[in-house]
């Protein structure tokens, strides 16, 4: 670390001298893990750095160990400016922009844990600790199918939220349209963090691509009392029963007991 300070010091010594006004120099913002980092949590860094007066001043992709050594992650950033930080840890198939990290259409959400803050740094060097929250609600959904007339059904996800805005990661309003894979009877599927209970769950069929019943799924989460808000966001064991002449959806967090039926 104290070997690290001193390169920074020698390039900030290398970029103004000392008889120059040094309101208009560069510094340089060390970003490092502050010690949590959600469970589950893989991959590379990808990074984001921005500010008020200048818009994106930096992205791509960052190793993580250099997050979780403190000083080795540094970005240069403008001197007495708002400069916004924001990380995104699981990127596979999103795409990163300077006004959001966005899901590609017809694609689930990566498994994204994130971390988002702000420094104003007025001198040479600054720092700043961010954490990683699990930012992805991930979904386990069982269809069970009872009815005279066999056909294949698939499951599709709809939504109003395509990822997650730039600065500050907050929900991204886009068109979110998913059709997760499975074996006909269990899918998997992970859906972005919502800023409303907008979710739509439709079974549709194979041969004609028809909606059987379309479920208003983020409005059943919230009745249950799901929170979009928390820093870590919970998966959930779905259980879908179609039978003749009604519909049953179980909602019920992995790994707890009891399950919580609605009957349609």
């Amino acid at each position: 670390m104290r070997n690290i300070s001193l390169m920074i010091l020698a390039m900030m010594a290398g970029a103004c001298t000392v008889k120059e006004d040094r309101t208009y120099c560069p510094a340089w913002c060390i970003v490092y893990s502050d010690g949590y980092v959600a469970e589950g949590c893989s991959g590379d860094l990808t990074c984001s750095v921005s500010s008020d007066m200048r818009g994106s001043l930096d992205f791509g992709t960052k190793s993580f160990s250099s997050f979780t050594e403190r000083g080795n992650l540094v970005f240069e950033v403008p001197r007495n400016e708002n400069v916004f930080l924001d990380l995104f840890c699981g990127v596979n198939t999103m795409s990163l922009s300077e006004s959001a990290l966005r899901i590609p259409m017809g694609c689930g959400c990566d498994g994204i844990y994130s971390g988002h803050g702000s420094v104003l740094i007025p001198g040479e060097s600054g720092e700043a600790g961010l954490p990683l929250h699990k930012d992805f609600a991930a979904l386990r959904m069982t269809l069970d199918v009872n009815m005279p007339e066999q056909c294949e059904l698939y499951l599709r996800i709809l939504g109003n939220v395509d990822g997650y805005a730039l600065p500050g990661g907050l929900p991204h309003k886009g068109e979110f349209d998913y059709r997760p894979p499975g074996d006909g009877k269990l899918f998997h599927a992970r859906v972005p963090r919502q800023y409303d209970d907008s979710l739509v769950l439709e079974i549709c069929r194979q041969d004609d691509d028809s909606t059987v019943v379309q479920y208003a799924l983020g409005q059943a989460m919230s009745i249950l009392g799901y929170d979009w808000n928390l820093p870590d966001l919970e998966d959930l064991d779905i259980v879908i029963t179609l039978n003749e002449l009604d519909f049953e959806i179980g909602i019920t967090p992995w790994e707890e007991s009891g399950t919580i039926n609605i009957i349609l």
